[in-house]
């Protein structure tokens, strides 16, 4: 592996206190949305759904703690974003592998999902499906995708795979690291319906970061999981499936 994380500098505590950031933030995001919609109004984009509003308000500023607190609280310990994971040699074929690795993952996932249903029964919807209510135009899908695709993956695979793998394997090893990082990646999307799907996704994008050392991969196969999904609730929407 490439990355210089294999004992990283930051602590159990560092990664506790990003959570703990988050989390105090919370109620901020009903402000950030109502400054947004002002920005909006004032750009003539109005017909922006209240729904997609508040999907890219929280995400936005979900995004933005995280990556603020994870670089200030490795970077005070002497660690550089190369500890992170965030290394740029050989980026077209790290993109390539998580390009392809985002599609087998989507279909792993999907397949994983689908036998849940049958022994569970029908799932009750995502908060994504929720946000996605009024949207009927393909340009409406716009904050969405910057919300899902590009602005979530980046911040959690910094946090999960670039942070947290890490401190899992320097204390358990690979194998471990890999189960225990994935399920609690499933497990902070506090969706108990999909703990598993999740769970399986959060390991196999670990196994990426692990194999290639660059979070390139892994953010890459995480957004084209991401969008495979947004599209698919998407065109579900349109066509009543």
């Amino acid at each position: 592996m490439e990355t210089d994380s294999k004992n990283p500098k930051w602590s159990w505590l560092d990664a506790a206190l990003v959570l703990a950031a988050l989390f105090a933030m919370i109620p901020v995001a009903p402000a950030l949305r109502h400054f947004l919609r002002q920005i909006y109004k004032l750009i003539d984009l109005s017909r922006v759904t209240q729904n997609s509003l508040q999907l890219f308000a929280g995400t936005l500023l979900q995004a933005g703690l995280i990556i603020a607190a994870v670089m200030l609280l490795t970077r005070r310990k002497g660690s550089s974003t190369r500890d992170l994971g965030l290394i740029w040699t050989n980026v077209g074929g790290n993109i390539k592998s998580g390009l392809l690795g985002g599609v087998v993952l989507s279909v792993t996932v999907i397949g994983l999902g689908v036998l849940v249903s049958v022994v569970i029964g029908p799932p009750p919807p995502q908060d994504v499906e929720k946000m996605l209510t009024g949207i009927k135009q393909g340009k409406d899908i716009l904050l969405p995708f910057i919300s899902v695709s590009i602005l979530a993956p980046i911040s959690e695979e910094l946090y999960f795979r670039g942070m947290v793998y890490p401190l899992i394997r320097s204390k358990w090893g690979v194998r471990t690291a890999l189960i225990l990082s994935g399920f609690f990646f499933s497990a902070m999307h506090f969706d108990l319906y999909r703990l598993i799907p999740i769970g399986v996704g959060g390991m196999v994008l670990a196994y990426f970061y692990e194999k290639t050392g660059s979070l390139v991969t892994s953010i890459t196969a995480h957004s084209t999981w991401n969008t495979l999904m947004l599209l698919m609730m998407f065109l579900a929407r349109q066509t009543g499936l």
